[in-house]
């Protein structure tokens, strides 16, 4: 058995010759190129993918072998499994003949045997070069190209992949750091296992909201839940970004931006007990700058999808409804998304982030009773910025809410880092209506989008929609005042009683 310590690139096929020339500053000790031809399996009721394991054979010109890949961490583009190669004879792989103790207990090794059938393939050449660094490590870079196929359903291999053969990980994370720099490279977080499932029609990936599982109070450091936090965080980022990319659905990328935001506030919720790390704020705040405009094109599709009737009352409603598409391209162009996550700086961000997670946080050593007084501090902190802010004036317009908008996403980043730490009645209870106004003012950000819309229209049509969008805001800030001007009374949960 070894353990697979690797970190994979997706990458368009002209990068095959810029890798070439940036390896050539290093010692190679072999390069090699052989066609490879892999088959996957799993039996009829995908036992293997419950296990969290993959099962494969592989071919070359003299060679074959069948592996087990077990149960392992995924953080961004680093992968981390356990696997188990054999000589393989035949076709099919010998399942008997893997350790025994790598079985989930009271597996059925004999039925599992009988019941495997080939899921997929995959066909594709490789191009190997075992490179040493300056410091003697040693590194197996390989870049693929091919195509996986299951049926008549089948997508194109284009992936670079560096496995440490020798050395530290930090040592792999150097030369990756210096692939970023490639254009058209993206990392990678999908085994071609998981994708060929999917084009076998036996996993379909889902747009979910970002929710967080977390170490429990009684054995959790700071540094536990900060790494908890920013892991599952990366993770959604890099499941929504695969997901935009795949279907160029707005709403993965609202939970991209989700992810970011959350990272952002954790950083800076921590930034005085942090150590010095190699991810820094400027980037990311970059990176929520280039996706700012996400919000409206996600509002826009909203009203399109969801409030037809509201459009159907404005004049020439089908015609506004074509300028309106039109509006939500020029927010969010797909090839310019694209453009982004395939940039270098993009790449390089998110190596740095996948860096930070490997390298875990050595130099924050809290004890536990620490945890929730941190937390207590955080959020009184932040409550008494809402407090001091225009959310606790007597009234407040329309403009007034569209102010404090970022104020409010913030207070709410941060009980959500801390969330699981209080009693579910008492939290939900006080930050419920405190989401509901959030939404409410996402609502009156899209009435402004309408209205600037409107402003664009012949007088006599602007006049009508005017009226229409008027009578909206008015209802929505009297729900809004109301919410708000309870909310304003209840008693913080991180306040004992």
């Amino acid at each position: 058995m070894s353990t697979e310590v690797e970190i994979k690139f997706v990458v368009e096929p002209q990068v095959k010759s810029q890798l070439e020339a940036l390896l050539a500053n290093y010692v190679i000790v072999e390069q090699a190129i052989k066609p490879l031809s892999n088959t996957y399996f799993d039996t009829t009721t995908s036992q293997f993918r419950q296990f969290d394991f993959g099962l494969r054979t592989r071919k070359s010109l003299n060679f074959a072998e069948q592996t087990i890949k077990t149960a392992g961490i995924v953080r961004g583009g680093l992968h981390q499994r356990p696997e188990y190669n054999l000589a393989l004879e035949g076709d099919v792989p010998t399942l008997a003949a893997f350790p025994a103790d790598i079985w989930p207990e009271g597996a059925d090794i004999a039925q599992l045997q009988a019941d495997l059938i080939d899921l997929f393939t995959t066909d594709f050449e490789r191009t190997m070069w075992h490179v040493q660094l300056p410091n003697s490590a040693e590194i197996e870079v390989v870049f693929d190209q091919g195509m996986a196929r299951s049926g008549e359903q089948s997508y194109p291999i284009c992936e670079v992949e560096l496995e440490l053969v020798r050395g530290d990980i930090d040592d792999l994370f150097t030369l990756a750091q210096q692939i970023t720099q490639l254009n058209n490279v993206r990392l990678g977080n999908v085994s071609k296992a998981k994708r060929g499932y999917q084009l076998a029609g036996l996993y379909t990936p889902k747009i979910k909201a970002l929710t967080l599982q977390m170490p429990t109070v009684e054995t959790a450091s700071l540094a536990d839940i900060f790494l908890a936090t920013l892991t599952q965080s990366y993770t959604h980022w890099q499941h929504n970004e695969q997901q935009y990319l795949e279907n160029q659905d707005i709403n993965a990328l609202v939970e991209v931006t989700a992810a970011v935001a959350l990272i952002q506030q954790t950083l800076q919720s921590y930034v005085d007990i942090l150590p010095e790390i190699g991810l820094k704020q400027t980037e990311l705040v970059w990176l929520a700058e280039q996706l700012s405009a996400v919000s409206s094109a996600s509002q826009l599709h909203q009203v399109m999808v969801n409030n037809g009737q509201l459009i159907r009352k404005f004049p020439e409603h089908k015609r506004i409804s074509k300028e309106l598409q039109a509006l939500q391209t020029r927010y969010v162009d797909f090839s310019d998304i694209e453009k982004l996550f395939n940039s270098s700086r993009y790449a390089c961000l998110m190596l740095s982030i996948s860096q930070l997670l490997s390298q875990g946080l050595s130099g924050v050593k809290l004890d536990t009773a620490k945890v929730l007084s941190f937390a207590n501090t955080q959020l009184q902190s932040s409550w008494q910025s809402v407090l001091d802010s225009l959310l606790s004036a007597p009234t407040l317009n329309a403009d007034d809410y569209l102010a404090v908008q970022a104020k409010l996403q913030q207070n709410l980043l941060i009980g959500h880092c801390f969330s699981h730490y209080y009693t579910a009645d008492r939290r939900d209870k006080f930050r419920l209506p405190w989401q509901d106004i959030l939404q409410g003012i996402d609502d009156l950000a899209l009435l402004q989008i309408l209205m600037d819309v409107a402003q664009q229209q012949p007088e006599a049509i602007a006049t009508q929609i005017k009226k229409i969008l008027m009578r909206k805001q008015g209802s929505l800030l009297d729900a809004l005042e109301q919410t708000r001007l309870q909310a304003l009374t209840m008693r913080p949960y991180w306040i004992e009683e």
